[in-house]
């Protein structure tokens, strides 16, 4: 259709790769940096393969028609960019970071026209050396400026999106640090109902099935709840959870030692009972000392 309409097939054919990939990009908010590889990837590689496939086509049917060119190219094209998509959905690709750098981002983007603009340069020069297929450097030239054009359009429409993402996630999270946290626990112990203040206590921990707080006198009180449940009614700002059973408080911690295998082991205030192991985990440790130096 390209061709008997007049307009360059291969031109198209990257406005349409083009047009494919960013759009699923932006729907999934995958990186700018992705996105310009997956472009490179999609259309310099469904080129070569569709001009392979189209001139074996020709030569089994003994016929050059620029139908095998366009189909074999589009066909390749398409299945480069699905595949690509599809294989870094599995790999859990990483999301758009919160501060978007502007410069960084369209460094990429030229970075990615710059080499599209060379390969598909050399590509054609090799090919009408090789008189596989003819071509100009002129058509290769205004094919990559359209390319440009339209891709620029198309990457301000992703920056808008990914500028509105963050304006969403920034409201959530000042949502959540707006979330009034809890100033007591109801611990029901017998027939008494015994209120402890949230800023009594120096640390939680499960044992078994069973969940405890512990003050800062000293006092060990059962709680009906679990440890994660606990740990989202309390402020992150003054409570770490340094391993998975237990919770601790800032100002409860008197000191904080390097254990072997990277762990550390704190050392409570005096008279705080330790009824738990208060070992940071490992895989919490990094965490924990950003956390404790604020």
């Amino acid at each position: 259709m390209c061709f008997f309409l007049g307009f360059p097939d291969a031109l198209i054919l990257t406005l349409l790769t083009m047009t494919m990939v960013v759009l699923i990009c932006l729907k999934k908010t995958l990186s700018v940096q992705f996105t310009a590889i997956t472009i490179i990837l999609a259309n310099v590689f469904g080129y070569i393969l569709g001009t392979l496939i189209a001139k074996f086509i020709s030569l089994f049917l003994a016929e050059d028609l620029v139908l095998h060119h366009s189909l074999a190219t589009f066909i390749t094209t398409e299945a480069l960019g699905w595949g690509l998509i599809l294989f870094i959905n599995k790999q859990n690709p990483q999301r758009v970071k919160k501060e978007v750098l502007w410069k960084e981002n369209i460094g990429w983007i030229i970075a990615a026209v710059a080499i599209v603009f060379m390969i598909r340069l050399a590509i054609d020069l090799i090919l009408s050396w090789a008189k596989i297929t003819p071509g100009t450097t002129t058509q290769t030239i205004a094919e990559v400026c359209a390319f440009c054009l339209v891709f620029l359009i198309f990457f301000a429409l992703y920056m808008r999106n990914q500028a509105e993402m963050e304006r969403i996630e920034e409201k959530f999270l000042q949502s959540q640090d707006n979330q009034p946290y809890k100033e007591k626990f109801i611990i029901h112990l017998n027939n008494r109902i015994v209120p402890v203040p949230v800023k009594d206590i120096a640390y939680c921990y499960a044992e078994t099935k069973s969940s405890y707080i512990v003050t800062r006198s000293g006092l060990r009180h059962p709680l009906d709840e679990s440890l994660d449940a606990i740990e989202g009614q309390l402020d992150p700002k003054r409570f770490f959870r340094i391993s998975r059973s237990c919770i601790i408080a800032s100002d409860a911690i008197s000191s904080v030692s390097k254990m072997a295998g990277s762990r550390l082991d704190i050392t409570l205030i005096e008279g705080i009972q330790n009824f738990s192991d208060l070992t940071v985990s490992r895989a919490r440790v990094s965490s924990f000392l950003e956390w404790f130096e604020k």
